[in-house]
């Protein structure tokens, strides 16, 4: 076999997999959004059907005024915008300060950091929910969604950290070296001259934290009590009773809820797919 041949043949290996890998990530949306047009008659009888179908578009109109006895979607659009914004403006400053002035620190300092933070990402959420309901209890914050954003900054910290860590490692020392000549600060060199140069990192971290937010039901279901309070998935669980469920409207609020996300990441695409490349290898 030719060097030709061979890297012919691993270009059709490597396109097949990505044409693959796309694949399981874009059925189960499409089929998502095809359950979403059905009755809950055809989503049980004929799932995958596309003819003799009973189209019933009336799930988005139930979807978006909410469950009886719940609240409308634009409430439950708003909790989440809250919860995802406090969650990730705080994540993203916290943790490009930690993972930067952690490379600056001894190598001995640097590592306990990051194992501090690779620890961290082992443990489960189940084992933190009495302890936060507890807390949230003793503070009364039950029913907050500005208190559950910052708890997510603490469950996002760590990613955020390992990630934009291995990024500033291969930052460029002379840059930083110029700026202090220049009579910069170590905080200034960091807020002037770091940052802007790290957008691509820092955003695709920030989204990769915020599809992690935007969808958290474990912890949100039980530190958001109150109706007016839920996030989206929590709300959608209004359709789904003890003796019925509105299977096609608990799919159209998915549909709905996907919508910012994709949008979100179509317009920063570009620095999502740099960003992973820049910050992907751990040192």
């Amino acid at each position: 076999m030719t060097r030709k041949t061979r890297v012919r043949a691993g270009t059709v290996v490597g396109h097949t997999g990505a044409i693959l890998w796309s694949a399981l990530a874009i059925i189960p949306f499409a089929l998502i959004v095809l359950l979403a047009f059905k009755s809950n008659t055809d989503i049980y009888t004929d799932p995958l059907g596309l003819f003799d179908v009973d189209w019933y578009p009336q799930n988005f109109v139930d979807a978006w005024n909410g469950a009886p006895g719940g609240q409308g979607f634009a409430v439950y659009l708003l909790n989440s915008a809250i919860v995802t914004t406090v969650a990730i403006t705080g994540c993203l400053l916290i943790g490009a300060f930690t993972a930067y002035f952690a490379t600056l620190a001894s190598t001995r300092v640097r590592l306990m950091i990051i194992r501090l933070f690779l620890v961290a990402t082992t443990l489960p959420l189940i084992m933190l929910l009495i302890p936060y309901y507890t807390a949230f209890n003793a503070l009364d914050l039950l029913g907050s969604p500005w208190a559950l954003g910052v708890l997510y900054i603490a469950l996002c910290l760590p990613t955020c950290v390992l990630i934009l860590h291995s990024f500033y490692l291969g930052f460029p020392a002379e840059l930083a070296e110029a700026a202090a000549i220049d009579g910069l600060g170590r905080f200034q060199v960091f807020v002037k001259i770091v940052l802007p140069l790290s957008k691509g990192p820092i955003v695709a971290v920030g989204m990769i934290n915020a599809f992690f937010v935007w969808g958290e039901t474990q912890l949100a279901i039980v530190l958001l009590q109150a109706p007016d309070s839920r996030t989206i998935p929590v709300g959608l669980l209004d359709f789904k009773g003890q003796f019925a469920s509105n299977t096609g409207a608990i799919f159209a609020g998915l549909t709905l809820a996907t919508i910012p996300l994709i949008i979100v990441y179509l317009v920063f695409n570009r620095s999502i797919t740099k960003g992973v490349a820049l910050g992907g290898v751990f040192r």
